[in-house]
């Protein structure tokens, strides 16, 4: 269900900080003013972006089920991201999504944070 509704900069900054706030590890905030998005890494390098804030939507690694049935029933509608990369069957998009969304869920989103958090360490490379 894609939405018309699209965040500015500041909207997407403001929202990747209180995603931030959320996590039980500290998550970076790495701009692309290219194309419009706000990443929230754990650590750096490949396989390090946890969540994604673009101008319509936010996208979380989320394996949980359970996690995936509490937002349906939320009504925040998590949808599978196209795969284009294996750990893409993990990709959950919430388009739409804004602050007060997040203020409103905040439990709920404390733990889809926590789980892609989780998720994107789990599919790291493990160094030698």
């Amino acid at each position: 269900m894609k939405v018309d509704r699209l965040m500015n900069r500041e909207d997407r900054l403001k929202v990747a900080a209180k995603i931030a706030e959320l996590s039980d590890l500290p998550l970076s905030t790495q701009e692309n003013l290219k194309s419009n998005y706000v990443a929230l890494k754990i650590e750096s390098g490949p396989y390090s972006n946890a969540i994604c804030v673009h101008n319509n939507r936010v996208s979380f690694l989320i394996r949980s089920t359970d996690l995936l049935k509490k937002a349906t029933e939320d009504r925040l509608n998590p949808e599978p991201a196209p795969r284009t990369v294996p750990m893409d069957e993990h990709k959950f998009l919430f388009w739409g999504l804004g602050m007060s969304d997040i203020q409103a869920h905040e439990a709920l989103f404390r733990e889809i944070v926590m789980e892609s958090v989780r998720t994107i360490m789990d599919l790291r490379p493990k160094k030698k």
